[in-house]
């Protein structure tokens, strides 16, 4: 959790028993295994709230930003990241920051969430990619870079992070990716994606030339973005 460079005040750094985990999400067989299989520790690391931090709750009748917390994962082997972050978020009914880790590497995972009538609701996970811990580009997540007009301000700041470090690492890019850019881009590159697939699916030769056509379309769309 260091490359968040948090307050000590907002330190707790506690176990998190497993078999916690299990009773609380009235796990199965199946989820009990993937835990067992996985994951070798949970530990609540810190916990950021007005108190500790003077950064403003938000509160209104479908959002409560009151505290954020920090979790790291110690992985056994990679895999069920994806599930194990979501079962996290969907249990947690504050925000949270998930860090999971496997050896050198990192998977730093956000969500939106919603009140709907007396439940919490995860509408969305975000997660990155598997990056080296020391790789600089973490460093734009370092706590005084976050904005703290308030509690959902800074969570949603540091989703944003979350996906241009993602869309950086994915794209293989040095340029500075803008945030207003970020959905346009995270389009793109799913289209991109997505017609790469059936380029390769394709049999016939006019439809994988046109397909090609597409992709080098998009990548120039997207190259131009990149370029501002």
């Amino acid at each position: 959790m260091e490359i968040f460079n948090l307050p000590n005040e907002c330190k707790i750094d506690k176990n998190i028993p497993k078999e916690m985990i299990y009773k609380n999400a009235e796990a199965n067989e199946k989820l009990k295994r993937v835990f067992i299989d996985n994951v070798e520790k949970i530990r609540f690391m810190y916990l950021l709230n007005f108190s500790n931090s003077n950064i403003q709750n938000y509160i209104n009748d479908r959002e409560r930003f009151e505290e954020i917390d920090f979790i790291k994962i110690i992985l056994k082997e990679k895999g069920k990241e994806n599930v194990i972050s979501k079962l996290f978020h969907q249990l947690i009914p504050k925000s949270t920051v998930i860090i999971l880790e496997f050896k050198t590497e990192i998977l730093i995972s956000t969500s939106n969430k919603k009140i709907e009538k007396e439940r919490v609701i995860v509408e969305e996970v975000f997660n990155s990619n598997w990056i080296e811990i020391e790789n600089k580009i973490l460093e734009d997540l370092e706590y005084k870079k976050l904005n703290s007009t308030n509690l959902k301000v800074f969570y949603e700041d540091t989703i944003e992070k979350v996906r241009i470090i993602n869309l950086s690492k994915k794209l293989n890019s040095e340029s500075n990716i803008e945030s207003e850019n970020l959905e346009l881009l995270e389009k793109i590159n799913k289209e991109i994606e997505e017609l790469k697939v059936l380029r390769k699916k394709e049999t016939q030769l006019n439809r994988i030339t046109e397909i090609q056509t597409k992709i080098v379309k998009k990548i120039k769309e997207r190259d131009s973005i990149l370029k501002k």
